[in-house]
């Protein structure tokens, strides 16, 4: 994953594209987690009613409908990698729901899963890997 989207450089989504999404979808579900954290899978960003027909998403371009979660950290928004040491891998989890979810933006990780329990048609992950000190592996440039 390249280093500007992490969160000691532009802190940015970084741009992602959706396909094949089922025909019954009435809404997707975005997930980022690092899942190689000592604390354990930590989630940095939950995003949900995103339009079925949405085809990419970066920083600027979230649809207006979508909710924003609460991360790992409490904190709302989007909080990019931030490895603290070595290589970590980030899965970016796309899933189709067949129905929009009835939860406030702000909610939390049980609270996402409990509301899109039942729900989910279909699923994508895309795994990004980050090292936490890029400049020593590129002579300087990140």
């Amino acid at each position: 994953m390249p280093w500007q989207y992490t969160a000691p450089k532009a802190n940015e989504l970084p741009p992602l594209q959706i396909q094949d999404v089922p025909e019954r979808a009435c809404s997707l579900v975005l997930m980022i987690e690092d899942v190689d954290s000592p604390l354990g899978t930590l989630t940095h960003w939950m995003a949900w009613n995103i339009p079925p027909d949405t085809q990419s998403l970066d920083a600027v371009n979230l649809p207006a409908e979508c909710c924003i979660g609460r991360d790992s950290f409490g904190k709302i928004g989007y909080l990019g990698p931030i490895p603290p040491e070595g290589r970590h891998h980030y899965r970016f989890s796309v899933l189709a729901l067949d129905t929009k979810l009835k939860l406030e933006a702000g909610a939390t990780r049980p609270a996402l899963e409990r509301a899109m329990k039942a729900h989910v048609l279909d699923q994508a992950a895309l795994n990004g890997i980050v090292d936490a000190n890029p400049s020593e592996k590129n002579g300087g440039k990140d």
